[in-house]
């Protein structure tokens, strides 16, 4: 049986798997990723495209993401799936009643925040750095690789206020969301704090005089 016969989109409008085409909202947008995140057929749907270089369109992972993986052995492409999936769970869009972004997570400063531009090649058809990033970036006049290839979002999923104070985030060692003042100083720490919050800290420390005293 042809693949393409138990893919999850068979009888769907596939103009929401092609942002460019159609008056298709934000939040439909998103939705097609998630219809592709469960869908039987994902990795057959993604080797397809990567072999045949299909550019338009979501197929299983949206174009830029794609790009990553060009020409490049993928020795378990269902893991690789899984894992890739996982940065739609960082950017938690929300949407307001006619299905418009309100905010998601930046995967540059991890701030939760409005402003993105339109990148039909992205999860959602928009870009995963905010306006604030892209400005600083034109404004340094740096290359914006973070464009061509997507940047490993922050497993301790930081929540910052609308300064960029950091609010919140998850310790890396205990897996517990504790507030900013449970961590550790650390300039070039995500929100200026350490992985691990003190408690855990202070653990390891413990531990480590302990058995070099043994």
């Amino acid at each position: 049986m042809n693949w393409r016969n138990r893919a999850a989109c068979l009888d769907m409008n596939t103009d929401i798997f092609f942002p460019s085409k159609g008056n298709i909202t934000d939040k439909q947008y998103w939705q097609a990723s998630l219809i592709c995140r469960e869908c039987p057929v994902n990795a057959e749907c993604l080797t397809e495209a990567l072999t045949s270089n299909i550019s338009n369109g979501l197929f299983c992972l949206p174009e830029r993401v794609r790009k990553r993986f060009k020409n490049k052995k993928i020795n378990n492409i269902a893991n690789t799936i899984n894992e890739t999936f996982k940065t739609i769970d960082i950017i938690d869009p929300t949407f307001d009643n006619k299905g418009k972004l309100i905010k998601k997570r930046c995967l540059r400063c991890n701030r939760y925040c409005k402003g993105y531009a339109t990148d039909f090649e992205n999860w959602g058809a928009k870009s995963h750095i905010c306006v604030s990033c892209y400005i600083e970036i034109q404004n340094n006049k740096h290359i914006d690789k973070l464009l061509e290839i997507e940047k490993k979002p922050s497993k301790s999923m930081p929540e910052f206020d609308n300064h960029g104070i950091l609010i919140s985030k998850k310790c890396t060692k205990c897996w517990k969301r504790k507030e900013a003042k449970e961590f550790t100083k650390r300039p070039k720490g995500i929100g200026m704090k350490t992985s691990w919050c003190k408690v855990c800290l202070n653990k390891n420390l413990q531990d480590w005089h302990n058995k070099k005293n043994e």
